[in-house]
């Protein structure tokens, strides 16, 4: 089994892939399969490895698959800027994201975002008239954009919708704003949403951790005794298992959860 990272274009990013192939190498252009179609792609790296299940039919591409290729992709703008001329015209109230015309298959897919239902017939049928193949208007939602076409994270990174969340789960999981709270972060749009203007799905990642340590914490609000003292639990950090205390004087101190004692 050979695990593959393969530069796609339209869009253009890097997907990883298990094949049974072996016969691949840096540099190597190839077909691999998709759920529209083949696709084109150019291999950046390959390594030997046993990877779990049957993998993905990765193919070396030959002179008439690159031909193809760019043949499709001239076809697929064509397409894409005879229907945006052609939305604007019908006053469609729709966004058109991506246009392709996959290998080995005679259909043009148009990726579109739209805030209500669209009557796009008199649009299908103008473009299937004029390129002679079957038309799929594919709406796509806000978390399906990244997904589909990949993005760069405020970690910096590819994500993760786009690269291994896709390739493990068909549906991706609400995030609920409970992860962010438990975890003491800024409930700040920007700070805890993705560049789909969600949350951000790497906020569960942790979430289960964090609502098991949260159980050890006494409640911010209680009252409770320090050294004969008595105090009020202002704020904690799960991590550092340490709480922050507010005497009666109005002083905050930050001291170990186990030197607190009930009140």
């Amino acid at each position: 089994m050979s695990f593959v990272g393969i530069e796609t274009f339209n869009p253009k990013r890097v997907i990883y892939l298990a094949t049974k192939e072996e016969d691949l190498g840096p540099e190597d252009w190839c077909i691999f399969q998709s759920q529209e179609g083949w696709e084109l792609g150019k291999i950046r790296f390959c390594v030997q490895k046993e990877c779990p299940g049957e993998g993905r039919k990765v193919k070396r591409a030959t002179l008439s698959d690159l031909e193809e290729f760019r043949k499709r992709e001239k076809i697929a703008r064509e397409a894409k800027e005879l229907a945006e001329k052609k939305m604007t015209e019908y006053e469609l109230p729709m966004k058109l994201k991506c246009t392709k015309y996959p290998l080995g298959k005679e259909k043009i897919i148009f990726y579109y975002t739209a805030k209500q239902r669209i009557d796009f017939r008199k649009l299908v049928k103008e473009l299937a008239k004029t390129f002679k193949v079957r038309i799929q208007m594919q709406q796509i939602g806000v978390r399906d954009e990244p997904q589909i076409f990949g993005g760069i994270g405020i970690c910096g990174r590819e994500v993760c919708c786009a690269s291994f969340l896709g390739r493990c789960k068909d549906k991706l999981e609400s995030v609920a704003l409970e992860a962010a709270r438990i975890q003491n972060l800024p409930l700040v749009s920007s700070k805890i949403s993705g560049i789909c203007g969600r949350l951000r799905c790497c906020l569960n990642f942790e979430y289960y951790l964090y609502s098991n340590l949260v159980e050890e914490f006494p409640c911010i609000g209680k009252e409770m005794k320090i050294k004969g003292e008595k105090v009020k639990v202002v704020g904690c950090n799960l991590l550092t298992k340490t709480v922050i205390i507010e005497t009666p004087d109005g002083v905050r101190k930050t001291v170990n959860k186990n030197e607190l004692g009930e009140k």
